[in-house]
């Protein structure tokens, strides 16, 4: 099915204003490009992953799709497995991992701590296992640390720790 003009010229219009925003604020430019994409019948669901993790080059890959451009695995294409992924220093995969368990111990210490929980009131007590990873870091972190084996991807964007045999952090 072929675009009309119009939504092609939505789309190449929303994803210059998206290369040229600053990508600290940026975030509104985000939403009129997702808007754009629905209109052209992209899929959802990979729309928001792309979204979500802010994808720029995936999104360039995505509206060409979109508009129906021929591309193949050796144009560049993020999502395709002959791309390498990107080299993460270890020292920031060790930030994130140690932000990851704070915020994730932080989130359990605040479920725990809301009324309905406890003997009397037959809710019993419900660990969170996993979470969307802070923004603080890129999607390609953690992925590393999934690559790495210490997160495991639970789908819809989060994210839950593999426990290290022996305690082991690192």
């Amino acid at each position: 099915m072929a675009l009309s003009p119009a939504v092609v010229k939505e789309l190449d219009a929303a994803l210059a204003a998206l290369e040229a925003a600053d990508p600290a604020s940026a975030g509104p430019r985000w939403g009129a490009m997702h808007k754009a994409m629905l209109k052209a019948k992209f899929d959802p669901q990979a729309l928001m992953r792309i979204v979500g993790a802010r994808d720029l080059d995936a999104m360039r890959h995505a509206v060409r799709q979109a508009k129906g451009e021929v591309v193949d695995a050796a144009d560049g294409d993020p999502g395709s497995a002959a791309g390498a992924a990107p080299e993460v220093p270890l020292d920031v995969m060790q930030d994130a991992l140690r932000m990851f368990r704070k915020r994730l111990k932080l989130s359990q210490l605040d479920a725990d701590s809301k009324i309905g929980h406890g003997p009397t009131s037959g809710t019993g007590q419900h660990r969170i296992q996993s979470m969307v990873p802070p923004r603080d870091f890129p999607a390609a972190v953690w992925e590393a640390l999934v690559r790495a084996g210490k997160l495991r991807r639970e789908g819809d964007g989060f994210y839950s720790i593999i426990e290290q045999p022996g305690g082991a952090h690192w």
